[in-house]
């Protein structure tokens, strides 16, 4: 079974997941599966890996595809955050970077936007 993403056409945000037969869809990042997509529910197709084999991350809805790196990313969660092109996911702006982690001291962190800093809750 292969997975494959409705694109809305002005954004590129996934609309939708289907799952099509291995004998449709054709072997993994072929045109078969999405042009088949295409010529059944219309618009335009392309194939997720549930796996993260190719195209960064497996999509869901509301995701979007970026051409320029071909990866499905989740929406932008804060406006400051930069998108890490390699690993196709948001990052917080550096300083101060991820979130802190301590596994000697387990602390619920927030991000804040505004001060754009980790806050402790």
């Amino acid at each position: 079974m292969k997975f494959f993403c409705k694109l809305k056409p002005s954004t590129k945000e996934v609309l939708q997941i289907r799952v099509i037969g291995d004998d449709v869809a054709g072997a993994d990042m072929s045109v078969q599966g999405e042009e088949y997509c295409a010529s059944v529910y219309g618009g335009e197709w392309k194939q997720t890996s549930e796996t993260g084999a190719f195209r960064k991350n497996y999509a869901g809805t509301g995701w979007f595809y970026h051409a320029d790196i071909d990866a499905f990313v989740a929406a932008q969660p804060y406006p400051s955050w930069v998108l890490n092109n390699t690993l196709g996911q948001w990052e917080a702006p550096n300083p101060p970077g991820p979130m802190p982690f301590d596994p000697e001291n387990p602390v619920v962190y927030t991000w804040n936007e505004e001060t754009q800093t980790w806050d402790a809750e």
